[in-house]
């Protein structure tokens, strides 16, 4: 979801890209009600009166980035040069040997701020984020073609690499896409249909369950394979929880003796 302050309108991407004013939203959260009920449930919250004016398109809202907020890249480097950004990485359970081939080093600036985030190129931009934020230059999905006839899909690019992670990600024979966001799914369709098979790897919230529903309805060579991990929010919350576990089942493994493990010269006979 974004919000834009200066338009005073929102945009939700994870549901068909609906959006509008603030009477809008609470009509979206409170189902049935009307719109004199809805500017009542704005005042109480507010503590004060509500006038609506007439808002504008929500174009603004996809433009700013035409605005001084823009994000502008400054530097691309390969991961490995900053300590805070691999640290990130390895937060997440990524090594860099397994992410430096689908991200790298961004250093940008918004306004006359300058920050730095991992990034993977999009069809249209970067997709950015760091440990604070995440956001992107132009919104657009990431597609690594390797010329395999399976595909798999994934909403965030933590999901891509905990996958990656969990098998040998040198042996791992498929091409890949990620969404960066469900808004991209329209755009992206088209190459889904090019594949012999396309295992979905989406979020388990109501969003990537409908996707995911959606896209096994209407091809056939598409699969939901996400039912591994049916009991966590996404792949990488998968992974980062089974990394726990196999710590604390390390942590709590009796080590050998390492004494006993130590050559000790035998005296010398007693003739």
């Amino acid at each position: 979801m974004k919000v834009s302050h200066s338009e005073n309108l929102w945009i939700d991407y994870g549901d068909d890209n609906k959006g509008g004013t603030l009477i809008d939203l609470v009509l979206k959260i409170f189902s049935g009600i009307t719109v004199a009920e809805a500017i009542k449930k704005i005042e109480r919250s507010s503590n004060h009166s509500f006038s609506f004016h007439q808002q504008k398109s929500l174009l603004p809202i996809q433009s700013e980035s035409k605005e001084k907020g823009s994000i502008r890249i400054e530097k691309i480097l390969n991961l490995g040069n900053n300590t805070a950004i691999t640290d990130y990485l390895n937060s997440r359970g990524i090594r860099v040997r397994t992410a430096k081939d689908y991200c790298k080093e961004l250093y940008f600036t918004v306004g006359n701020k300058q920050y730095f985030g991992i990034g993977n190129h999009n069809e249209k931009g970067w997709s950015i984020r760091n440990k604070y934020w995440k956001g992107c230059t132009a919104q657009g999905y990431s597609y690594f073609k390797r010329r395999y006839q399976k595909l798999s899909v994934f909403e965030g690019i933590f999901d891509l690499l905990s996958y990656l992670e969990l098998n040998n990600h040198t042996a791992c024979q498929e091409d890949f896409i990620v969404l960066n966001s469900l808004i991209n799914v329209r755009r992206a369709i088209f190459i889904l249909g090019n594949y012999k098979e396309v295992c979905l790897f989406l979020d388990h919230d109501r969003a990537g369950r409908k996707v995911t529903s959606q896209l096994t309805l209407c091809l056939p060579n598409c699969r939901d394979a996400s039912n591994f991990y049916n009991s966590h929010k996404d792949l990488n919350d998968y992974y980062l929880k089974k990394n726990k576990d196999k710590e604390i089942r390390s942590a709590h493994t009796p080590r050998v003796n390492e004494a006993s493990h130590v050559l000790v010269r035998p005296k010398r006979l007693l003739r």
